[in-house]
């Protein structure tokens, strides 16, 4: 008896609030966060591709971390790899069913959304995989891969 009612308040005590964590953050970001990497990321990202600005794309939309991990001379070839694969940038779109959702590492600290978009071209389309982390107060992209159902392939966009 005594230890169903340990047992009790151990839930109520840590599991609940830990629950009701979980679901705030997923809604904060559902209805602050997805918005904001849209309209302050995804989008000027995806003109500055248009436009055909990948230096500043390179130089204003991605961290750090992915400046480090991939080079301008590197980002300028993978985009005219898509530009011949793919065919002039025609839009790029959140997929409804994967939005950007929080994501964290326990062990590093490191803190960071992902989520899937639609890269839609002239002559075809795929879907892309996106972790995009806060640097200097402003959303940047971390990691690219090309999604192929189940499997992700390190891939620039």
């Amino acid at each position: 008896m005594f230890w169903q009612k340990a047992l009790l308040l151990v839930f109520l005590g840590i599991v609940v609030p830990l629950a009701v964590y979980g679901v705030y953050v997923q809604y904060r970001t559902a209805t602050q966060i997805v918005p904001e990497i849209r309209e302050t990321l995804v989008e000027p990202y995806v003109r500055a591709l248009q436009a055909g600005d990948y230096a500043a794309a390179h130089r204003l939309f991605t961290s750090a971390a992915f400046k480090a991990a991939h080079s301008l001379e590197e980002y300028l070839e993978a985009q005219r790899i898509n530009q011949a694969e793919f065919g002039p940038l025609a839009e790029v779109t959140l997929q409804d069913s994967e939005p950007f959702q929080s994501a964290g590492n326990l062990f590093s600290g490191r803190r960071y959304y992902w989520g899937g978009l639609v890269w839609r071209g002239q002559n075809r389309e795929t879907w892309v995989y996106w972790e995009v982390v806060r640097e200097a107060g402003a959303f940047k992209i971390d990691a690219m891969a090309e999604r192929f159902h189940e499997r992700l392939d390190p891939r620039l966009f």
